[in-house]
């Protein structure tokens, strides 16, 4: 949090401050890599077999083929384990004083960015499901908001009760202080 403490973005205004940027869990990104991982051990177990089964076939022309399909399954391998970190690094959330961003990384192509004041947010919901989630403490914090503004969701966020608990803090705040300017407000007209 301390890198992003004077960064500024776009549509940042001079006295908004970065509170938190939040990633997925790191539990997200270890999992799908344990897929793949699981999908080239099955791969490197075939090509230890693949001569036991069919030995007719060694020293033929048929291994230049056998090893055209090896190089080119590591090779889609390869580029899905970067799709997965693109997707994982680039998936952002920011809890600034003003508002909430959810920047989503859909692929290598396309990136959605939405982003809701305070003041418009109605209610925030938090879901952990199951064993997993529970005991590593990661979840979805699920934004709901006002009018035709799309909702947010951090997804498989680290701590999500306490982003929640944060996110409803600095939605009290700004009321507070929204009611104690309103307040000057009719003191001011009522004075004059």
């Amino acid at each position: 949090m301390d890198a992003f403490k004077d960064f500024k973005f776009q549509g940042m205004s001079p006295d908004e401050k970065i509170i938190k940027v939040l990633h997925r869990n790191w539990f997200d990104i270890a999992s799908q890599y344990f897929l793949v991982l699981l999908a080239v051990g099955v791969f490197f177990l075939g090509i230890y077999i693949y001569p036991l089964i069919f030995p007719q076939f060694e020293g033929t022309e048929y291994n230049v083929l056998f090893l055209f399909i090896q190089n080119t399954f590591l090779l889609a391998v390869w580029i899905y384990c970067f799709l997965i970190w693109v997707d994982y690094y680039l998936d952002i959330w920011v809890i600034t004083s003003e508002k909430i961003i959810n920047i989503e990384q859909k692929g290598l192509f396309l990136r959605r960015v939405s982003s809701a004041k305070y003041e418009k947010i109605q209610d925030v919901t938090v879901e952990v499901k199951g064993f997993l989630q529970t005991i590593i403490n990661f979840g979805d914090v699920r934004v709901q908001t006002a009018g035709e503004l799309e909702n947010i969701a951090f997804r498989r966020i680290s701590n999500p009760y306490e982003v929640k608990n944060l996110i409803a803090k600095i939605q009290k705040e700004k009321e507070a202080k929204g009611l104690d300017a309103l307040g000057d407000m009719i003191r001011e007209n009522a004075g004059n």
